[in-house]
């Protein structure tokens, strides 16, 4: 797996800090978030860590992270037999009336072109560690938010 496995480094990551562990539930859904749909069910808050290709919507530098509240925009053609992870989101959130009140937020680790490699890039790989640090202070702040 290459830099598209830096969603799955991030969820390492934070599954080895007993800290996050204990106020959060972690799950590694893959490229599959249609097998994470139960996981998901009823959940206030799901933060999304995934690559996002540099050259895409959103168009950053390799390394740089993204966190975009709610759904993705993606400016490519439909596929007739696959589905972005924006996409199954959306499909899942239709489909599935106990995600109508979760609020979904993706952390977008931008990276070349997926391609094939042994490991992460030095870039990407870098900021797996920014994102795991981010993910802990937006816990921090879900925690310490006002009773509404």
């Amino acid at each position: 797996m290459g830099d598209d496995g830096a969603g799955s480094r991030v969820v390492e990551l934070l599954s080895a800090d007993p800290a996050v562990t204990a106020r959060a539930d972690l799950e590694w859904a893959g490229t599959d978030l249609f097998r994470a749909a139960g996981w998901m069910e009823g959940r206030e808050w799901v933060i999304l860590v995934d690559a996002a290709e540099s050259t895409g919507p959103i168009g950053q530098t390799v390394g740089e992270i993204s966190v975009v509240e709610g759904g993705l925009q993606e400016n490519h053609p439909q596929q007739a037999h696959a589905l972005s992870a924006a996409q199954a989101l959306e499909l899942l959130r239709s489909l599935t009336p106990a995600l109508a009140g979760t609020r979904f937020t993706w952390v977008l680790i931008h990276v070349a072109a997926a391609q094939t490699t042994a490991g992460l890039c030095a870039e990407v790989s870098a900021a797996t560690t920014l994102a795991a640090n981010l993910i802990r202070g937006m816990l921090d702040q879900w925690e310490t938010r006002p009773n509404v």
